[in-house]
């Protein structure tokens, strides 16, 4: 981040304090739980047969709700199917626009016994919503709302001063909300690659990341890359009876669970191509914090730890490999047969470095040649999401680190790293190389997203929300186009 005298010369004119705009955005918190109890009541997600309607009723109250904001969004069909919602709030003459990203798919919530409440019904316990979707990523849509609505209240209620007003009032809001986030993206990205105008910014605010604890404010400087893979087996021409053929007839199910045993060596990658002796340098958890927040189980060990590795090592500067799906009989629908066919899902993550295609490659090439018994494999490869590093000397970086640290009532504002993907972020930087990029938002690690009973702390929506208004108030200090 940039120094203390950078920060001050560019805050020291600022007319809207921290406690102006915390009491702003708390104004809209009653209303920003009732959408988001709206928003989480859609099952939004993408590509999967049944939920049509719940796709398009949610892209039509994101519609709805930002054009009654002040945006005129419009929705857009991509080539993967999904609707995403464009639109721009054009800037002033010389003012900058700043593009405010979230999505509203989310992940299937398909383990519903897990859920102590409905998935799709916004609950509140111990002081946390719950369901799905309510960190990520429609907590960061209300989000966006919310500032939006306290922007408009400001400005109506006429007791701002002048500078202030006129940033508020100048500055250019361009609105996109994905609708396939959660399973690749690619139709943002084409749609990207086809219409660049529809996502001309200045400054790119990405709020789908979070801090790596909660109240303690961050912005995220490093994402890796995806690389995954589908890889079948398959032994038998059918199911065979396990009494008359076990024991010579090849298993599926073992021969890939074997398969998918050599890739990794004592919990470490064990692919070659994939090796890495990379270290995480930034702010990132202990073993034990890593262990509480994983909800890794006592006695179970935190891999890389007999190596001396720190969980950042692994989580962020290393190549990653986890099956994430398995196919096969479900033990409730256990048989006495011969498991024929079997196959699973290998995500691939790639850390900052390393090129996504040739991580795949060394993964197809390891998993073709380690197959036993000569089961007959197939693989298919899916979408690659390139790594990202950003760079945070930028002066809307540095506005921004001042925001969240001011918002937070804190010291400093911390760059930390996530081992997830937004491949969008590259993307946009491509089309339009003088812009800055900053990932932030509402996702500390006790939301568990992507998980049974998913949360999100209200507070810290409050918080990234202050950040997010102070930063649109002090835009008077970013460079004029």
């Amino acid at each position: 981040m940039a120094g203390a005298a950078t920060l001050e010369s560019m805050t020291e004119h600022n007319t809207l304090t921290a406690e102006s705009a915390r009491a702003a955005v708390a104004e809209q918190m009653p209303w920003l739980q009732q959408a988001l109890r709206d928003l989480v009541a859609f099952r939004s997600v993408h590509s999967t047969p049944g939920l049509e309607e719940d796709n398009a009723a949610a892209a039509r109250w994101v519609t709805e709700a930002f054009r009654a904001e002040g945006v005129p969004v419009e929705p857009h069909t991509t080539t993967d199917g999904s609707v995403s919602v464009i639109g721009v709030r054009e800037a002033a003459e010389g003012w900058p626009t700043v593009l405010l990203y979230s999505h509203y798919d989310v992940q299937p919530a398909s383990d519903v016994d897990n859920w102590t409440s409905s998935p799709w019904e916004l609950t509140e316990r111990d002081g946390r919503w719950y369901g799905r979707g309510a960190a990520d990523c429609k907590g960061h849509v209300v989000m966006h709302l919310a500032v939006l609505r306290a922007v408009n209240a400001l400005l109506d209620s006429g007791d701002l001063d002048d500078d202030t007003a006129t940033a508020l009032s100048s500055i250019g809001i361009r609105v996109v909300v994905e609708g396939s986030e959660e399973r690749g993206g690619y139709g943002l990205e084409d749609l990207l690659s086809s219409n660049p105008e529809l996502f001309a910014a200045d400054t790119f605010l990405i709020a789908d990341s979070g801090n790596d604890a909660l109240g303690v404010p961050a912005v995220c400087t490093a994402l890796r890359g995806t690389a995954p893979v589908t890889v079948r087996l398959q032994t038998l021409e059918q199911p065979m009876h396990s009494g008359q053929f076990g024991g010579a007839a090849p298993d599926a199910l073992l021969s890939l669970i074997h398969l998918l045993a050599t890739l990794h060596d004592d919990g470490l990658v064990a692919v070659d191509g994939l090796s890495s002796e990379a270290h995480w340098e930034g702010r990132g958890p202990d073993e034990a914090t890593f262990r509480a927040d994983a909800g890794v189980l006592e006695g179970v060990d935190v891999l890389g730890t007999a190596q001396g590795l720190n969980p950042n090592d692994l989580t962020i500067s290393r190549p990653a490999i986890t099956v994430t799906g398995l196919d096969s009989l479900s033990v409730a629908d256990a048989v006495n047969a011969v498991v024929s066919a079997a196959g699973a899902e290998v995500s691939l993550r790639i850390p900052p470095g390393m090129d996504p295609k040739q991580g795949q490659d060394a993964l197809v090439r390891h998993l073709e040649s380690h197959v036993p018994h000569n089961a007959r494999i197939s693989i298919e490869r899916g979408s690659l999401a390139s790594p990202f590093s950003a760079d945070t000397s930028g002066p809307a970086l540095t506005l921004l680190s001042q925001a969240l640290a001011d918002a937070y009532g804190a010291d400093e504002t911390a760059e930390i790293g996530s081992g997830g993907s937004i491949p969008l972020s590259n993307a946009l930087l491509e089309k339009y190389p003088s812009a800055e990029l900053a990932l932030f938002g509402i996702e500390e690690p006790s939301c568990r997203i992507h998980s049974a009973d998913e949360s999100v702390d209200p507070g810290e929506i409050a918080a990234i929300g202050t950040a997010e208004l102070l930063f649109l108030a002090r835009s008077g200090r970013l460079p004029r186009r």
